[in-house]
């Protein structure tokens, strides 16, 4: 009984930390992209400030929705993809197509951004890192 009582309450939380707009549209972009993303880069596709953007990826990682890998002073995030259900349904924010026109104009700026990566890398950040750890170029 505790136990399935802890996934109901793993469940809310994970609910409550969708139940925002930005949130979601963070969610959505990680998922789009299949892969780690710098902060930098979903600043970029929100249209939201550093802070903002940050604070709202500590919310979907407290919920258990997404990961964070630091390296160095610099953040990389992805999608949580065994979460089930709400893994599930996240994904289908974007496929087979975007839900919405915020968040297709989100994957929009997304995509546009994520051409600027070279070898994987993030550069226009600067100090960003790629998914195998390896330091951008400025």
């Amino acid at each position: 009984m505790k136990a399935a009582q802890n996934d109901i309450k793993a469940a809310v939380k994970a609910l409550k930390a969708l139940a925002d707009v930005n949130r979601l549209r963070a969610a959505a972009l990680l998922a789009h992209s299949g892969r780690e993303l710098c902060v930098c880069e979903l600043v970029d596709a929100l249209e939201e400030s550093q802070y903002n953007v940050s604070r709202h990826l500590g919310a979907l990682c407290a919920a258990g929705l997404i990961r964070k890998a630091k390296r160095g002073r610099w953040a990389m995030y992805a999608l949580v993809t065994d979460r089930g259900p709400l893994a599930d349904y996240i994904g289908r924010l974007v496929r087979p197509r975007p839900c919405c026109k915020v968040i297709a104009a989100d994957i929009a700026r997304l995509e546009g951004r994520l051409a600027l990566r070279r070898k994987g890398v993030c550069v226009v950040g600067g100090n960003c890192f790629s998914e195998d750890g390896n330091k951008g170029m400025k």
